[in-house]
């Protein structure tokens, strides 16, 4: 089956920095409990890792064709439980503009067209 292991959706000095806000839309309409899939939300410190010491606090999402998920990609860290089925999503991200410090922190010697697409967004 397939899965997602715990993760944010913006990582810090990459160009997923700048996503605001995720989405997903499923589009599973023959979804069964058995089927697995669920996308895991926590509601803990907030860290791609739960802390020692810390207690778990999530919810789990089922991925049902029709169900929107909207959240805060920097804040929300989630993952997506084993499958046994094909998972279908839509999924985007609402990006923050884009900022002369970002062009010069996430434009790399060694990646110019990352530069150049930057430059182009901004």
């Amino acid at each position: 089956g397939g899965f997602y292991r715990r993760h944010t959706d913006a990582v810090a000095n990459s160009a997923s920095v700048l996503r605001t806000y995720s989405l997903l839309m499923y589009l599973n309409n023959e979804w069964k409990e058995s089927d697995g899939g669920y996308l895991r939300m926590h509601l803990d410190s907030g860290k791609d890792f739960l802390p020692e010491g810390e207690k778990p606090n999530f919810i789990d999402v089922e991925p049902k064709g029709g169900t929107v998920v909207l959240f805060k990609s920097d804040r929300v860290p989630h993952e997506v439980l084993d499958t046994v089925s094909e998972r279908m999503a839509v999924v985007g991200w609402y990006n923050r503009p884009v900022t002369s410090a970002d062009i010069s922190s996430l434009a790399s010697e060694g990646d110019k067209m990352r530069g150049i697409m930057l430059l182009v967004a901004a």
